[in-house]
């Protein structure tokens, strides 16, 4: 009788542990009445869709846009209009007449030296810097929340093995304490499996509160009004295929720089750097030219002038620069151009490091996948084999068993984590090349 009652709890265990049933990932991993499926090529285009921060970077581009419009615009003519108040000759108020005195000037201000072409060029790197710095916070944002949603799955997936392992323990609890009834198993052994079963839903209930905090961090990130939670659905193979494709590509051109710069100078964030080095090659331009004379083109006309009736004038002012040549602005502006000169050697230096970084991760990643999928797939399979082998014929007692059990699972949850660092390293190479994975 108790032979029998142990082999009915080996079969449900059986059951529960079998690969067959570990492979079903495409279900919810919990009971919920309505949830949204989000695969991984989804992400962007919610991102771009619905992104506060994103909508926001999108204006700074307007307003340089703006600021470009309103630097191209040439300063306003001046016009002075006098006319007399009481004409002292014939005591006569406001008088219009012949003897009357109107005075009217107009001055126009000209640029010279590049006084203006300078400014229009400065704003019109001002807007592609803004333009690239979109595209940046754009991967950014998109890296940001991409990155959260393999957490996402990562969590969603031990989840279900998890609660596979809790149906597979309440099981053989249940079997337990038919069986201690019958005095075939002891209250201690049945207090074990409790044991076992409260610390998995500890376990379980520990990954749900992480879960609830990415979904949050993904409603918000991509400005989501509803509260139904997200399922993450990545496909493998999909990522594993990128991840070739682009270490392939790469592997030729490490090692030279010449051939590396095409994938570095595609980042929007070097671009961004560059483009603000050229606004400050103008600003410094511009307050040069400032050290030249201001000009102004004048006329007037007089109605009574005192050489004359209706008399009639041209001139000119000019400023002459004897003291203040804005020798403290070109200084400034010389060392914001240094400035913005290291800032781009250093961030296309640490561009390039990155890749070199990003692309030995991705490698390792992937040999250790090709790795356990060649290898540790096959070992778990005889491990569950061995394992139901040596508990038919008694060879190890129903905890051992378990135990194995806990190491098909710690197992199954490393592989999980390798290929999440490894699609965690294919989004960060991305990123380093904004490579849409097209």
């Amino acid at each position: 009788m108790k032979v029998t009652g142990i082999n009915g709890l080996f079969f449900l265990l059986c059951a529960a542990s079998c690969p067959q049933m570990a492979r079903t990932q495409d279900r919810p991993f919990h009971p919920i009445a309505s949830y949204r499926v989000v695969t991984l090529g989804m992400v962007d285009s919610m991102v771009v869709k619905n992104s506060l921060p994103l909508q926001s970077a999108l204006l700074e581009t307007e307003k340089a846009e703006g600021q470009l419009r309103q630097v191209r615009l040439y300063e306003n003519p001046q016009v002075q209009f006098m006319h007399n108040v009481r004409n002292p000759n014939n005591k006569r108020w406001l008088d219009t007449g012949h003897d009357g005195e109107t005075d009217v000037q107009v001055s126009q201000s000209i640029a010279i030296g590049g006084q203006h072409s300078n400014k229009v060029k400065q704003a019109r790197a001002d807007v592609k810097a803004s333009q690239a710095g979109y595209w940046a916070s754009r991967w950014e944002i998109c890296h940001e929340v991409r990155q959260n949603f393999i957490d996402l799955y990562d969590v969603q997936q031990k989840e279900k093995v998890y609660e596979l392992e809790i149906g597979s323990v309440e099981r053989i609890l249940k079997a337990f304490q038919k069986q201690m009834e019958k005095g075939n198993v002891s209250k201690m052994e049945a207090f074990r499996i409790q044991t076992m079963l409260s610390q998995l839903q500890a376990e379980l209930s520990a990954l749900r509160l992480q879960e609830n905090d990415l979904q949050a961090q993904l409603h918000t990130a991509m400005n989501m009004q509803d509260c139904v939670p997200v399922i993450a659905h990545l496909d493998e193979n999909e990522l594993m295929g990128l991840a070739t494709r682009m270490t392939l590509s790469l592997a030729s051109v490490l090692g030279n720089p010449v051939s590396l710069s095409p994938f570095v100078d595609r980042n929007p964030s070097l671009q961004q750097v560059r483009f603000q080095q050229e606004s400050a090659r103008y600003q410094l331009k511009s307050e040069q030219a400032e050290a030249l004379p201001h000009i102004s083109v004048m006329g007037e006309y007089d109605k009574n002038g005192s050489i004359g009736h209706n008399f009639f004038a041209i001139g000119t002012t000019v400023t002459v620069p004897l003291w203040n040549r804005n020798q403290g602005n070109v200084r400034t502006a010389k060392a914001s151009y240094r400035q913005a000169q290291m800032d781009r050697e250093y961030k296309e230096s640490a561009l390039r490091r990155q890749i070199l970084r990003d692309h030995q991760a991705v490698q390792t990643c992937m040999r250790t996948v090709e790795e356990q999928r060649k290898m540790l797939s096959q070992e778990l399979e005889e491990l569950l084999l061995a394992a139901e082998s040596q508990f038919m014929k008694r060879n190890i007692t129903l905890l051992e068993f378990v135990d194995l059990y806990g190491s098909y699972r710690d197992t199954r949850f490393q592989m999980l984590d390798t290929r999440v660092q490894l699609f965690k390293a294919v989004e960060d190479l991305r990123e380093d090349l904004a490579d849409g994975g097209e």
